[in-house]
Parts: structure tokens; C-alpha cells; sequence
């Protein structure tokens, strides 16, 4: 590196140009919302301010807090394939046991909530399914905690597991049906309440189920939440408004007849839910119709 005592010295070598381009960039969209929406630097402040005391209770690196101001906009999904999210959830934790295909993921025997028995397949882009794909799952449970987070006597990796996909790239468990939740470690920081319903969100996030699926031949693994059609919440989400996309909801179907209940072992009704992640490998086409089927 070169050493200079000039202090107008900049070292061309370590000029990044599209660093260059990106910062100029973000400051002329600054200046263009403070020219035609009124943007002030204590608007800024008042944001950074309230991200910060967010980070402060949660714990969770600031980048992540900040993620309802920019996660749509990184959002895949795009070109065709299952919308995807380039960005690692807070909640997830590596390590999750190992269950069988079918199988259930890990909870607690008296644990709250209706069954739900989920069930799809993994796709490249011609539709062809995608053997010993390794699917992480977890949820949040109905109280709206994710375990392994916080000290509140609940197993580490309580409705947590993953499993591997047969040979026609189908997967099958069965957990409970999450719910619509509020984290009360974000929604007791002072300011956020009114943060949210200033911009016509809910504190509420809409009911969902986090994967991150894994296999040699994708170009990505990819990360993102599945959630459940006809959800009132998703409009309003806390984190996006239009982070569940249509591609993103599935349909549930609720079981109430007493043999089908029986035949299954549970103790009273159950739904299920079908969802196939259509997914790009290296021999897929760059963009496809958003339902691929197999060939």
C-alpha cells in the first residue's frame, strides 16, 4: 500500500466504482425525497434513533431490525421461481435434529395448536423434482415465541427439524398450525407502536413456516416463510406489506371428520397444507412461467 503524508492523498488501487456510483446514488434519492416529500435529517435521525433502541432490546445485529424498511426490495421471485429472500431470518438456529420423511418436528406433548399436516414437493425450473433436497423448518410456536431464542424453558429446537426429500423431491411433515404474532420484545420498545400505525402497518406478523432448502445443484440455497391464504394480516405485515406474495400463500383444508381424525391419531380436528418450491439449478432456464410442472 502506498504511504503518503499528503492528506489529499487518495490511493486509486482501493477506489471501488460502483461503491462510488451506489453512494451518490443513495444520496441523490435522499435528495429527491427531501426536495418532492419533505424529507428532514430529524426524520433520519428519529429512524436511526428508534432502529437503534430496537437492536438495543432484541439483540439482533441492526442490519436485520432494519429489515422491514428494505426486505421487499431484495425479495427474489422475479423471473418466475418461488419468491426468495437473500437475507438470513434472526430465528433460525443451525442443528436442528434430523426427522424422517414423513415425520414430525420436535414439541412439546401438551403443545397448543391445531395439527397441521404439510406436505409438497421440490422442482428445478423444467418441473423435474429435486431428490435429497435437505429442507430446514421452524416456526414460531403459538405464543409467538421461537425457541432456542430466549431463557423461557422451552427445548432448544421446539418445533425445529429438517428432512430430505424422496426421490420424487416430495416432503411431508406434521407440526402445528402457526399463528398470526407479535415479537413483545420489539413491540414494548418505546416508539414502535406508533412507528407501525403511522405507516399503516399491524405490530402482527402473519402466520408462516421458515425454510431453508438445501441441494447441490441449486445456485442458491434458498431462504424464505410460506404462509396461509386468505390471511388478514399479510396486507398490513409488519415486516412488508407485499412480502407474501400469491406465490408465497398456501391453501389449507380443515379436517373434521371423527374417523379421518382417528385414522391420523390426533385428538381432534387437523388441516392440511400442499406447497411445492419450484426452485433454479444450474440446468434451469433463466426464467420460467410461475408454475412449472413436471414434465
Amino acid at each position: 500500500m502506498t504511504t503518503t503524508t499528503d492528506p489529499s492523498y487518495v490511493d486509486p488501487a482501493l477506489i471501488n466504482p460502483r461503491a462510488v456510483r451506489l453512494v451518490e446514488a443513495f444520496k441523490n434519492a435522499l435528495a429527491r425525497m427531501r426536495d418532492e416529500e419533505g424529507l428532514t435529517f430529524d426524520d433520519l435521525n428519529a429512524v436511526a434513533d428508534l432502529l437503534q433502541r430496537t437492536q438495543t432490546a432484541t439483540g439482533a445485529p441492526l442490519a436485520l431490525v432494519a429489515m422491514p424498511l428494505y426486505s421487499e426490495l431484495f425479495q427474489g421471485g422475479r423471473d418466475g421461481y418461488t419468491p426468495s429472500e437473500d437475507v438470513n431470518s434472526p430465528t433460525f438456529i443451525p442443528g436442528s435434529p434430523c426427522i424422517d420423511n414423513p415425520g414430525t418436528l420436535q414439541m412439546q406433548p401438551d403443545e397448543p395448536g391445531t395439527p397441521l399436516i404439510v406436505s409438497g414437493r421440490v422442482l428445478d425450473g423444467h418441473g423435474w423434482p429435486l431428490a435429497g433436497a435437505k429442507l430446514d423448518i421452524y416456526h414460531a410456536a403459538n405464543n409467538g415465541n421461537y425457541s432456542g431464542l430466549y431463557d423461557d424453558g422451552v427445548p432448544k429446537y421446539n418445533l425445529r427439524g429438517h428432512q430430505f426429500t424422496d426421490a420424487d423431491g416430495r416432503y411431508t411433515f406434521t407440526t402445528i398450525t402457526p399463528v398470526a404474532y407479535a415479537d413483545p420484545h420489539i413491540t414494548a420498545v418505546d416508539g414502535v407502536a406508533e412507528a407501525v400505525a403511522a405507516v399503516g402497518r399491524s405490530l402482527y406478523r402473519p402466520a408462516h413456516i421458515h425454510y431453508e432448502v438445501h441441494h447441490p445443484d441449486l445456485i442458491a440455497p434458498w431462504r424464505g416463510e410460506v404462509y396461509f391464504k386468505g390471511d388478514p394480516v399479510i396486507p398490513v405485515d409488519f415486516v412488508g406489506g407485499t412480502l407474501a406474495p400469491p406465490a408465497l400463500q398456501a391453501d389449507t383444508v380443515l379436517h373434521e371428520d371423527p374417523e379421518d381424525i382417528a385414522d391420523h391419531g390426533f385428538q381432534g380436528p387437523y388441516r392440511t397444507m400442499e406447497f411445492d418450491f419450484i426452485l433454479k439449478t444450474r440446468t434451469s432456464p433463466g426464467t420460467i412461467t410461475p408454475k412449472a410442472t413436471p414434465a
